[in-house]
């Protein structure tokens, strides 16, 4: 173990300590063969370095021991420290990788949200467009549930289109919420899903009346594909009425369904 300590020291530069015992008359000098013997566990000990870094120090080292890195190689233990500056690249290596990670999430991130506002803000104005009768515009709608309700059908003759509600104002449809009768219950919900038939069927223009919205705050729009009006075609249907305002007859009446 002693010439190890004296090779260190010789790499330190520290001649006068490798040869300190030898002025003592204790020890001699290091000769020529205690040089190739330092040479030779300087070999060995570099050649160990490739296997040193892959072990699980972890799971080897005692209790109490504590492994500093990966800014440097550091041990310490009650009786000293030693320190070997540049660290572990393995560790440095993944250090590295788990912030060019989390930069790129972050970066990813940011773009996704990004993009969504720039969708939100982009179906909102073609939604203003379809509303003030320009160019036509088209969704997927579902049944309306207990989500948020953004593109969906209420019953027959009322429905929402990105966030905004619509009646059909020129159709009167039978009531699901709630029903006035079982009749009027069957009747409401084919009409719904006849409506939401034609709505998906493809393009279509909302035009305005003179009324902008009702007391209930929907607008007010005629549905229109081609020129031609969807309520009309759903009044062929015997699933709605022709409707222009003012009160509304009910639906629950004997033989109607």
């Amino acid at each position: 173990m002693e010439y190890v300590f004296d090779f260190m020291r010789l790499l330190s530069g520290d001649r006068a300590g490798a040869t300190r015992r030898g002025g003592s008359g204790r020890r001699p000098a290091p000769g020529v063969l205690l040089q190739l013997r330092l040479v030779f566990y300087g070999v060995l000990l570099g050649l160990m370095v490739p296997v040193i870094r892959q072990i699980d120090w972890a799971a080897l080292v005692p209790p109490g021991l504590k492994v500093e890195w990966p800014s440097g190689f550091g041990v310490a233990w009650p009786a000293g420290h030693l320190r070997v500056p540049g660290g572990w690249s393995k560790a440095a290596d993944a250090s590295t990788s788990a912030n060019a990670a989390a930069a790129a999430s972050t970066t990813t991130g940011a773009l996704a949200t990004a993009a969504g506002v720039a969708s939100a803000a982009s179906t909102a104005a073609a939604a203003a467009s379809a509303l003030s009768g320009g160019k036509a515009v088209s969704a997927r709608f579902t049944i309306c549930g207990h989500a948020k309700r953004i593109d969906c059908m209420v019953d027959g003759d009322t429905f929402w289109m990105a966030g905004t509600k619509i009646r059909i104002a020129d159709i009167d449809t039978p009531e699901t919420h709630p029903p006035r009768c079982a009749s009027e219950a069957r009747a409401g919900k084919a009409a719904t899903l006849k409506m939401q038939a034609l709505l998906n069927a493809g393009p279509f223009t909302l035009v305005p009346i003179k009324r902008d919205v009702d007391r209930y705050g929907r607008k007010l729009r005629i549905v229109e594909r081609d020129g031609k009006s969807l309520g009309e075609a759903l009044v062929r249907t015997g699933l709605a009425r022709r409707y222009g305002g003012g009160k509304r007859a009910p639906w629950c009446r004997t033989g109607w369904f």
